[in-house]
């Protein structure tokens, strides 16, 4: 007869694969973990590094906001300052106009107009009046027409002045103060 081998060596041959498999998973599970470990931590760190660098960010951008507010207090002061050195500079270049004007005031003034009162608000003069008559007033405006410190600007109102009894008539007219060209200065 022949030797039959009853012994159960597919058995322990299928279980020895079953363990080398088992084991092979478990080395890939564990180097599985291992690498996802790894990438975590890697991963932290990184966020962990951008979190500081937005920190330092946060706070460097802190510290330009208050320079930028130092900044714009000090520009506003500056500006301030210029809108007063300009003030004080048109201050000093109309001081001689005023007494200019004055005397063409005087001077444009024809005989038989007299003024109740003069008027200014900024740039511009306003004339209250009584004149012997009409033509009296359109010299008075001849005369400011062709004044160098004067231009002349609309004839309000004209009416007679019922008061007085006479042909007098009331006016109020509005002029401009005004500056001759640089070279009519340069000739004075």
């Amino acid at each position: 007869m022949a030797n039959i081998n009853l012994l159960p060596w597919r058995e322990e041959l299928r279980q020895e694969k079953q363990r080398d498999f088992l084991g092979i998973l478990g080395l890939f599970a564990i180097i599985g973990v291992a690498v996802v470990w790894a990438i975590y931590t890697i991963y932290g760190s990184k966020i962990d590094d951008q979190r500081e660098r937005n920190k330092y960010l946060q706070s460097e951008i802190q510290k330009l906001n208050s320079k930028i507010k130092q900044i714009q207090t000090l520009e506003k002061e500056r500006m301030e300052l210029v809108e007063r050195m300009n003030l004080i500079q048109d201050l000093q270049k109309s001081r001689p106009q005023i007494v200019h004007v004055f005397d063409e005031i005087v001077t444009n003034i024809p005989e038989g107009v007299n003024l109740s009162s003069v008027t200014r608000k900024d740039d511009d003069l306003i004339f209250n009046g009584i004149a012997e008559s009409s033509p009296r007033v359109s010299k008075f405006m001849r005369n400011i027409a062709s004044s160098k410190y004067l231009q002349l600007g609309p004839l309000d109102t004209i009416s007679g002045d019922r008061e007085s009894g006479a042909n007098r008539k009331k006016f109020l007219l509005r002029t401009k103060i005004g500056s001759p060209s640089n070279s009519e200065e340069e000739q004075q």
